[in-house]
């Protein structure tokens, strides 16, 4: 799922060697974490993982955008994921796990060319990141809604449900930006 993000953010961004890399495994100390790790455990990595881009992208997105709207929806999602974060470190110690605090390599990369973007493009692209992560996150939490593990499956229960309206409202704040 982390590598289907990837992929998407990098299609967003207009790299055009994604097919490539996207179909290449990509072993990160993620994956080596994620390979070793207990299926509620590898849910909470790859939530952390969107969680962390999100808060990034976010407080980047509230100072960064041309967009009014935009900003706005970046300073809510900031706001949110920050509290998501402090849930997925309780959540993290009850699956005996310690929480990834930076982006993978291949993720930090992809960051930093979103930073590197401005106005109009910066705009789309930061929702396109936004869209494609919720997507991943919702999937996950999909799954993880039927875990055998408690705390892993009332976590999905809270959160599905907001992940899914900001989605939506990305999108629908997608379609109002110019295409240019």
């Amino acid at each position: 799922m982390k590598k289907l993000f990837i992929a998407a953010v990098f299609v967003a961004l207009g790299v055009s060697s994604v097919p490539a890399q996207a179909s290449q495994p990509v072993e990160t100390a993620t994956d080596a974490l994620l390979s070793a790790a207990t299926d509620e455990q590898k849910i909470v990595v790859m939530l952390a993982i969107n969680n962390l881009w999100a808060v990034k992208s976010a407080r980047l997105a509230a100072q960064q955008a041309r967009n009014a709207e935009v900003k706005e929806y970046a300073r809510e999602e900031l706001e949110e994921h920050e509290e998501v974060t402090e849930e997925l470190a309780e959540l993290a110690t009850k699956v005996g796990l310690v929480l990834p605090t930076e982006l993978p390599a291949e993720i930090e990369t992809l960051f930093k060319r979103l930073a590197e973007l401005q106005g109009n493009r910066f705009d789309r692209i930061y929702l396109h990141s936004v869209i494609e992560s919720h997507r991943s996150d919702v999937s996950i939490l999909s799954i993880a809604i039927n875990s055998r593990n408690a705390d892993v499956k009332e976590f999905a229960k809270e959160f599905l449900p907001k992940l899914r309206e900001h989605l939506n409202e990305a999108k629908e704040l997608l379609q109002k930006l110019p295409l240019e």
